[in-house]
């Protein structure tokens, strides 16, 4: 009998503690339910920290538009530089060429002019003939190579006097002239062609006929 009367008054002790901490639950629920939001938030949030950016200043503002104005002039600069100086380059590169081609041409106008004094030559004998057309192909193949370089061969004849690009070696006076105008080519001149420009490798030597004085 007494230990069935120490179970019951220890079941009913448990009982009892089961019913205080629902009501100590229920209590904390309903005093969660009452708070306002911004009290349900803070509580909730008590434990994290929010970081807030930092605020910067009219004069660091200032200080960055400085700096990035200084890029912006100094990436201007450099890029003037840089085209400025793939501009030098293209005039000195076409520079060297012109004159390393000149200087090439030169050396082959003294054989060009024997050859050609050969393959002028009148009336040849049957014996001589193939030789001399021989001579005149080997011209041509010369001329297409210099032409390829830029580089081409001008016979004046008949043409009005240029004395930048010809050289007067007699002259004659006539009324037929009515300008200073070419007769006779002693020597045929070379000039390089660099897109429009001409630049005369060899004066052409001619004669001219003027008009009276």
């Amino acid at each position: 009998m007494a230990e069935s009367s120490n179970s019951e008054k220890k079941i009913s002790e448990e009982n009892q503690a089961k019913e205080k901490n629902s009501q100590t639950v229920t209590l904390e629920e309903n005093k969660l339910e009452n708070m306002n939001p911004e009290e349900s938030t803070q509580t909730t949030q008590q434990t994290e920290t929010v970081e807030q950016p930092e605020s910067v200043t009219p004069n660091e503002l200032e200080i960055a538009k400085k700096e990035v104005e200084s890029l912006k002039d100094s990436w201007a600069r450099e890029r003037a530089e840089f085209q400025n100086f793939k501009r030098r380059s293209a005039q000195e590169f076409s520079s060297i060429r012109k004159e390393a081609v000149k200087s090439l041409a030169a050396g082959f106008l003294n054989p060009i002019d024997n050859l050609e004094r050969v393959s002028s030559t009148q009336s040849p004998s049957e014996e001589l003939k193939p030789f001399v057309d021989g001579v005149g192909m080997v011209l041509k193949e010369f001329y297409s190579v210099l032409e390829k370089a830029n580089v081409f061969r001008f016979d004046p004849k008949g043409e009005s006097f240029d004395p930048m690009s010809m050289e007067a070696l007699s002259s004659e006076e006539g009324d037929q002239y009515s300008e200073e105008t070419v007769i006779d080519v002693y020597q045929p001149g070379y000039f390089y062609k660099e897109n429009e420009e001409k630049f005369a490798l060899r004066p052409a030597r001619v004669r001219i006929g003027k008009p009276k004085a």
